[in-house]
């Protein structure tokens, strides 16, 4: 693997995750240049999106949806706005609270009979300013073993609360291919950007997909982890920065991963954080040994304020919520990386 910029043919990014996480550093680059590539979860079985897949018969849309209206040229313009809007049903609890996008992406693919060619059609028609694509096209589910040996089946039982540390995860079926659109988009890309997001239920379940690793592995491209700010309940308890590298590493084989933007925040609200950790949701702060710990692994730790200032804790539909990465400093972040390999 070479890790260069190819300044001649443009430069072109590739980011992998969660719709949120993966939205965030889209938006960032926007200001930067526009050969950007959105490669995004299919496993989710939360509550909206969990019923659409069993509608449609199709692997998750809730992820695509946020990131095709997020990426609209017009976020504010109407069909972006319906994309996300939420069906009020209380007499229907299949309906209620469900997203119009994901019904719109389940009818697509069920009319054209090709989920790619639904995302393809519904980024179109909003004019999306980057290229959005599922990781997979095939309906497939995460799984995992936990630390006891047990096994649990489906995203929403992954992410589960309570339960025994993650040990491995899967999916089935097991062989489940990755889109080829997305191994082509790695092979040309220059940056490949993992997170942040949901560690294991976003960015490794991207990752299991069979041509993933092999895809990075073999890629030219530097490829970059944005690690998340938080822990997450059900996920990374009790876990460190070095510890998300090290899952990272392990799954990626040693010097795939070349750097890590770790975010470290300065004057955030003790009652804030306070609000936070009631709810299992704990700050990560890297101390300089820990930074070395990550450096002797091959990955470079890239310290930098990359949060937003947060007002206060937000109640989310279905989902927790934590102290989010800032696009416009993710943007910036990446961009001086970007430079600083031209020089």
């Amino acid at each position: 693997m070479t890790n260069g910029i190819d300044e001649g043919a443009g430069f072109k990014l590739v980011a992998i995750g969660g719709g949120g996480g993966v939205s965030q550093v889209l938006q960032g680059m926007q200001p930067y240049h526009g050969n950007l590539t959105g490669v995004i979860a299919v496993t989710d079985t939360g509550r909206s999106t969990g019923v659409a897949r069993e509608l449609g018969g199709i692997p998750a849309p809730g992820d695509l949806r946020n990131t095709l209206a997020k990426l609209a040229r017009d976020p504010d313009d109407l069909l972006a706005r319906l994309m996300q809007y939420r069906f009020v049903a209380p007499t229907l609890p299949a309906l209620d609270g469900m997203a119009f996008g994901n019904l719109l992406i389940a009818a697509l693919a069920q009319m054209t009979g090709d989920f790619g060619q639904a995302i393809t059609i519904i980024s179109t028609m909003l004019a999306c300013r980057a290229t959005i694509l599922p990781v997979a096209t095939v309906d497939a589910h995460l799984c995992a073993e936990l630390a006891d040996g047990s096994l649990v089946e489906t995203e929403l039982a992954v992410r589960g609360l309570n339960k025994p540390p993650l040990a491995r995860l899967f999916l089935k079926p097991a062989s489940a291919p990755a889109n080829p659109a997305v191994l082509a988009a790695i092979s040309e890309a220059d940056l490949i950007v993992l997170g942040p997001g949901s560690f294991f239920t976003s960015v490794l379940a991207s990752l299991l997909f069979d041509g993933m690793i092999d895809a990075l592995r073999t890629s030219k491209a530097r490829i970059v982890f944005v690690c998340n700010t938080t822990t997450q309940p059900g996920q990374t308890d009790g876990m460190n920065v070095y510890a998300h590298i090290d899952h990272l590493v392990a799954l990626l084989g040693p010097g795939t991963l070349t750097s890590a933007l770790i975010n470290r925040s300065e004057d955030l609200d003790p009652a804030i954080l306070a609000a936070y950790a009631a709810e299992g949701v704990h700050l990560l702060e890297p101390d300089d040994q820990e930074l070395a710990r990550i450096a002797a692994h091959g990955v470079t730790p890239l310290v930098r304020n990359l949060t937003e200032t947060p007002s206060g804790k937000r109640e989310l539909w279905n989902k927790q919520d934590t102290i989010r990465h800032d696009p416009a400093l993710i943007g910036m972040a990446l961009w001086k990386l970007i430079l600083d390999q031209r020089l």
